[in-house]
């Protein structure tokens, strides 16, 4: 016997099924054996950061892009510069928690650099350790500065060329751990690649 659907119920699966299949999601998950709900340390641009926070998994949300309309990107994390200051600039490096997670809703990395700090200066740290002591930046926990906290930083990789704004090779990973006046955070990793723009980008400087 055939079941006859009624034509709105045909159209409301047509249009799901069609704005599914303009979803792109560019973030891999691989765990870590070692580590439980923490994604493997790499260098592949798989869009993801996880650490441990007051011990239990802390991960970022999956960077999906969304091509219907005009096109948006909601992404894991995003790079801002603030030139306000006479003296210096101000670089913020933000983690978007992924909604499933019982923890915090996101993690920042605040870093004093120098007055106009360009995709150059960014390259400077490429292989990289920065102790990062509340004086040249500080760690912060749901965009809550009131409460800094310090620790450090390795990065792995740091490459931003401004001629490549959507490529593999605008990459960043590394390791962190720090230390907030409520907050511990341990075992942090994190891979990104850095595509530069509007609707489309994570680096917004």
């Amino acid at each position: 016997m055939k079941i006859m659907l009624p034509p709105h119920w045909i159209i409301v699966a047509f249009i799901s099924i069609v704005l599914v299949s303009c979803e792109r999601n560019d973030t891999v998950f691989y765990e870590d054996d070692a580590a439980e709900n923490l994604s493997v340390f790499s260098d592949m641009g798989n869009n993801v950061m996880s650490c441990y926070i007051n011990e239990y998994s802390f991960r970022t949300r999956d960077r999906v892009y969304r091509s219907y309309g005009r096109g948006y990107l909601s992404p894991e994390i995003e790079l801002f510069k603030d030139n306000t200051a006479p003296d210096n600039d101000t670089l913020t490096i933000n983690w978007e928690g992924d909604i499933n997670t019982p923890n915090p809703n996101s993690v920042s990395l605040v870093l004093a650099v120098k007055k106009d700090f360009s995709y150059s200066d960014f390259t400077d740290f490429n292989n990289t350790r920065l102790v990062v002591d509340g004086v040249n930046g500080y760690f912060m926990v749901n965009n809550n500065r009131l409460e800094k906290g310090t620790g450090t930083i390795y990065f792995h990789r740091a490459i931003l060329m401004p001629g490549n704004a959507a490529g593999i090779n605008n990459q960043f990973s590394g390791v962190f751990e720090a230390t907030l006046p409520s907050f511990k955070i341990t075992r942090g990793r994190f891979d990104h690649t850095l595509p530069v723009g509007s609707y489309g980008g994570v680096v917004f400087f």
